[in-house]
């Protein structure tokens, strides 16, 4: 089955681009989805009206805290939308005005985010909790879904301040910042609930929930800092670096996405 983003990846960045300047032809999710498939691609975006956040409900409501799901019915007409607009002729509708000109775009491929097998990353942690903890279906189901979107915003966290350390930040790092913390927005969602969860999965549960609210943290002031280096010295954003290295170490040893092994930290006391 095709969905909204393989739709969308297909579509070159003028497309996209009539998409985002025409919001009050499309559906609003297809019009979001077009622009943060434009900014994966590394496109310097103009300035449009601000979003309007529409909140949506967690994949399993939990058991403590459910909310009515109608994701369902939206998700599908997204979908439908969007195939229907792949197949219908690029010219506007009759009844709209002329577009105005598609501005210049400042392209460059190679500063496109790159994609991660967040499946195999998911399997992997899923691997080191006991097999008692992962009898019940829809428990399973819930810390599935809590571990893909955690590492889905992880690992383009841990890409873009792999470039920062390296010196090798890219002129579009602000923006794939913005879209990393919108990203993380999927996971601050679902962890408004509370989870029946075994005691292994509701360790890791409260790891991942630390290691966000650091990178998050980490995410909105970096772009400040590149200039200067400062995130290099600056005690807070050390600080927050080194737990959060330290905290991502319980939950595998080796970064999926620098191919490093997070650094533990060792505490010497003296005699």
């Amino acid at each position: 089955m095709f969905t909204t983003t393989d739709v969308l990846r297909t579509k070159t960045d003028a497309e996209l681009q009539f998409f985002v300047e025409n919001p009050s032809y499309y559906h609003y999710d297809l019009v979001s989805a077009a622009r943060q498939e434009l900014r994966r691609r590394g496109v310097r975006l103009a300035a449009y009206a601000a979003d309007i956040d529409q909140a949506d409900a967690f994949d399993e409501a939990p058991t403590t805290s459910r909310r009515p799901l109608v994701l369902g019915a939206v998700g599908l007409a997204v979908v439908i939308g969007a195939l229907v607009w792949a197949n219908r002729p690029t010219t506007p509708p009759p009844a709209a005005p002329a577009p105005k000109p598609a501005p210049t775009l400042e392209t460059v491929a190679s500063h496109a985010l790159p994609t991660f097998d967040i499946d195999k990353i998911v399997d992997a942690q899923l691997a080191r909790v006991p097999a008692a903890e992962k009898q019940a279906p829809q428990t399973l189901r819930q810390f599935k879904g809590l571990t893909r979107r955690f590492w889905t915003a992880e690992t383009q966290t841990e890409f873009l301040t792999a470039q920062a350390y390296a010196g090798q930040a890219s002129p579009v790092f602000a923006e794939q910042a913005l879209l990393t913390r919108e990203t993380w927005r999927d996971w601050n969602k679902a962890a408004v609930y509370s989870y029946r969860l075994g005691p292994t999965m509701q360790a890791q549960y409260e790891r991942m929930g630390q290691i966000a609210s650091s990178q998050q943290h980490i995410l909105h002031n970096l772009p400040d800092m590149l200039a200067d280096k400062s995130f290099l010295t600056d005690k807070e954003m050390v600080a927050r670096d080194t737990e959060v290295q330290d905290w991502l170490a319980d939950l595998r040893p080796i970064s999926p996405v620098t191919g490093k092994r997070y650094r533990v930290t060792v505490l010497k006391f003296k005699p």
